[in-house]
């Protein structure tokens, strides 16, 4: 089953979302579970200490929070999403357009094949169609969405046993159904 978006109401955390670059540190703790600064620093190619600006900034949202079971000591800060389910908002609310224009344009320079190729990358698309009842629909999804979990899992783990495993990089994943 398909775990509901955390809805997003607060203005504190709509304002930090509204910053692309926390928007990219909220992506990569989403594939990884959990990160540091520095971690982070390495796979984003920012600074650590700006890295670590925007972690405290989300953190003071309440996006992210303190992990520190996956700390090397106590000097050692590492960061997890609290909310690992996703984020939504409301259609009529300015959330909704701080939340998906950024994958919106994501996936218009996918289709349109503008998007650049990060070298190790892989990059499909399927764009299909079938005859189903609402019902079928929604199991179809969701056992689209358990492949796709299943792989985020994967990824996640890999990434936790083998930290500097170089080919593994960043992919976005979309499944959408609907009609028209």
């Amino acid at each position: 089953m398909v775990e509901p978006s955390f809805h997003v109401t607060d203005p504190g955390m709509l304002r930090a979302l509204a910053h692309p670059f926390r928007q990219r540190i909220l992506w990569e703790l989403a594939v990884r579970k959990y990160g540091r600064a520095a971690d982070l620093a390495v796979v984003m190619g920012e600074p650590a200490n700006t890295i670590s600006y925007h972690l405290r900034a989300l953190a003071q949202a309440g996006l992210v929070e303190g992990a520190p079971e996956f700390a090397r000591d106590g000097r050692d800060r590492v960061w997890r999403l609290t909310h690992p389910e996703g984020l939504s908002a409301s259609s009529d609310s300015p959330a909704a357009d701080i939340l998906e224009t950024e994958q919106l344009e994501w996936m218009r320079d996918i289709v349109t094949e503008r998007l650049p190729r990060q070298p190790g990358a892989a990059r499909g698309v399927y764009l299909g169609a079938a005859m189903l009842t609402e019902a079928e629909a929604n199991q179809m999804f969701e056992e689209v969405v358990e492949v796709l979990e299943r792989w985020r899992e994967h990824g996640a783990q890999v990434v936790s046993n083998y930290p500097a495993d170089v080919s593994r990089i960043f992919h976005r994943i979309a499944a959408l159904v609907g009609n028209r």
